[in-house]
């Protein structure tokens, strides 16, 4: 885990990096060139006007946004803008996963030009929708005291935070909008596209592995087992979020708090031969006050354990115990993010020898979506990042992995009545 690879400087040579500063120059210059460039091979066309919106957008970005995603530690000079281990493999997947589908597109006659422009499409998008998607699920953690504040929160993506499915429905949609400008069908572009799609995730849950995300549950004795450090960041002393959890909900002081079917806040499991169990506590007790402070949810029992004590109290002194150093990393986990690497990337390898084999347009996307939506959900069972919703043991992803598989299932069935295509034909209309 690695959540910082290192910082861009706040300033060089006394000018910002970022405002009104270096970084603005640079892309004011890249984008004149660029333009001259594109004009006298293609002319002023709606192509290259398309481009003028994207660089506004980025150049905005680089002088109202990027110097509020700096690291200001309180009574510190600012550290600069922080290059996360995160967001460069979701950059390694974006390449990848381009680089594959340009490749592609050579192989079989279609434009390369054609998903160079889609990429910007998919990329906005694409991020939009897994942004949202997670933000959507926990506000309370973007929430600020101003708009610009949260919005500058929001724009933090890549410390994580982005949601496959949220990724998924914003790229379909990019999908759809530049299929239909284009006049070609949006199946055939989209198996043209689905390995590079796979790859891309690949990469990103290395990403996931950086930042410390996305973690599954412990698995003592398990030789593929991981541990993560107690802090993400040495420099600004937070956790890093599988110890978080687990110093949260009691684990690293030798018990598990949980809920019961009546919403109690309950002791789930004692470690054995600990110091928990050797001052009496029980599975099953109810934990009414914990170090002192009244207990009204699962929650509100999890942020008392995070302040941290030199002493354990349940409901008062009836159970207590004067806990030992902490430990220096989390005990052992599944690790989630290496597990869905592997599944993206061996599904990468299948959808890309299944396309000659194709036999409709949309055949090899269709595979994809609900291949992995089988996967998401089988490895959300050893993940311990998400509770259940809507009353069930299920996680959000697992619900929304069930949609996608019933919907790939209902398109599928649909385009049967359809007849069968010419392999040859990458953009033919639906």
């Amino acid at each position: 885990m690695r959540q910082t690879l290192f910082y861009i400087p706040h300033e060089l040579f006394g000018i910002p990096v970022f405002g009104l500063g270096w970084a603005l120059g640079v892309w004011l210059v890249f984008s004149v060139v660029l333009l001259v460039v594109l004009s006298r091979r293609h002319g002023w066309s709606s192509e290259v006007l398309g481009y003028l919106p994207l660089m506004a957008i980025f150049g905005v970005a680089l002088y109202a946004l990027l110097p509020n995603l700096e690291v200001r530690p309180p009574a510190m000079a600012p550290l600069g803008l922080p290059i996360r281990g995160y967001g460069m493999f979701v950059l390694a997947g974006i390449v990848a996963g381009m680089s594959l589908s340009i490749y592609r597109a050579k192989q079989i006659g279609m434009d390369p030009e054609l998903i160079y422009s889609l990429a910007f499409w998919l990329f906005i998008i694409a991020i939009a929708g897994a942004r949202a998607f997670y933000v959507i699920q926990k506000w309370d953690e973007f929430s600020r005291e101003t708009p610009l504040a949260t919005l500058g929160a929001v724009l933090k993506f890549t410390e994580g935070g982005l949601v496959v499915y949220g990724s998924v429905i914003g790229g379909i949609l990019a999908l759809y909008l530049f299929s239909r400008r284009k006049q070609i069908s949006m199946f055939a572009l989209g198996d043209v596209i689905a390995p590079g799609m796979a790859i891309g995730l690949a990469f990103g849950r290395i990403g996931c592995l950086m930042n410390g995300c996305c973690y599954g549950g412990t698995c003592e004795g398990w030789p593929l087992a991981i541990t993560f450090p107690e802090h993400a960041s040495v420099e600004l002393g937070n956790y890093s979020p599988p110890y978080a959890h687990q110093l949260a909900i009691g684990q690293l002081h030798g018990f598990r708090l949980g809920i019961d079917a009546s919403d109690n806040v309950v002791v789930v499991d004692v470690g054995h031969g600990g110091k928990a169990e050797a001052a009496g506590l029980k599975t099953g007790t109810k934990v009414h006050r914990l170090n002192g402070r009244e207990v009204t949810n699962l929650e509100s029992a999890q942020r008392i354990l995070l302040t941290g004590s030199p002493r354990i109290t349940i409901n008062d002194d009836d159970i207590s115990w004067t806990i030992d150093q902490l430990p220096a990393r989390s005990r052992p986990v599944h690790p989630t993010q290496i597990y869905s690497s592997i599944n993206a990337a061996l599904l990468c390898f299948l959808v890309w020898f299944a396309y000659p084999f194709r036999q409709r347009h949309g055949d090899i996307l269709l595979l994809l979506f609900a291949l992995y939506s089988t996967a998401r959900f089988l490895l959300e069972a050893i993940r311990t990042d998400e509770s259940g919703q809507l009353g069930t043991a299920l996680t959000i992803s697992q619900i929304v992995s069930l949609g996608v598989l019933a919907l790939c299932v209902s398109v599928w069935l649909l385009r049967l009545q359809q007849p069968k295509i010419d392999v040859s034909s990458a953009t033919a209309t639906d």
